[in-house]
């Protein structure tokens, strides 16, 4: 069953009550409450480079293959390492997971990943520390601006974006407009379903700012702008929008 406004976070995969008490403590009891929780901050996951050439100094995407069978090593008590060889055209890079036993597991054999993260040391003995691995053909939070946002005890960023990216995808386009379509034209803001889709998920930094200008404001604090329009232009807007719904049924 499709995804409505008014859902308890609950209809979310993987959100327990445990989790559904942890949301509800940064306010979000719903699907529109996700939507309208908005980033405080953005990761930019969209620049590629090769082992060889990937810059020491800045977090770079790269499609790696796992060369042979990730290890895990157990240190002491308290600390696990699972190290992985991931190579493509240009070289080789050493992967080390500080206490994610999982990954071990995660990373297949002959499989490729998209990696993100900084890549360290010299040619021939490169080297990545917890990065950020997705298969190739499941990429969700790399190769794109990701959104960052406050948290709590229990909710990780992933996770958050995880539920966010969902509700985006079936919900954005359920999402109330706050101003007339004219209004919206005269001042170039964007349409809710778009300020929804791009200020969570931005496609680039002009769709960003577009959205943070008209992003999902609500109604009453708009209505100030829409009773300081002198009637002459109120009417002129309540023209445009008859004309464009004449044009639509005509």
């Amino acid at each position: 069953m499709a995804l409505r406004l008014g859902d308890g976070v609950e209809r979310l995969p993987g959100i327990g009550p445990a989790r559904a008490r942890s949301l509800e403590k940064l306010g979000l009891a719903t699907v529109e409450d996700l939507l309208r929780y908005f980033p405080r901050d953005y990761e930019d996951r969209r620049r590629f480079s090769t082992v060889a050439a990937a810059p020491v100094d800045t977090p770079v995407c790269l499609e790696l293959l796992v060369a042979e069978p990730p290890h895990l090593s157990r240190i002491r008590k308290g600390l696990e390492l699972v190290k992985a060889r991931l190579v493509d055209d240009t070289g080789s890079v050493t992967a080390t997971f500080f206490n994610q036993s999982y990954m071990k597991d995660a990373l297949r054999t002959g499989e490729t990943y998209v990696v993100y993260g900084r890549v360290e040391g010299p040619p021939g003995r490169r080297q990545m520390t917890n990065p950020v691995c997705e298969r190739a053909d499941r990429a969700r939070f790399t190769g794109r601006i990701l959104p960052i946002y406050p948290l709590t005890r229990g909710i990780s960023n992933n996770l958050l974006a995880g539920l966010t990216l969902r509700c985006v995808e079936e919900c954005a386009g359920q999402m109330e407009e706050t101003l007339p379509a004219g209004l919206r034209r005269e001042h170039a803001l964007a349409a809710a379903e778009f300020a929804c889709r791009n200020i969570h998920f931005p496609r680039d930094e002009e769709a960003l700012e577009l959205a943070r200008q008209g992003a999902l404001v609500p109604a009453a604090a708009l209505a100030p702008v829409y009773h300081r329009l002198s009637q002459a232009e109120r009417e002129r807007l309540a023209k445009v929008e008859n004309s464009k719904g004449e044009e639509q049924h005509g």
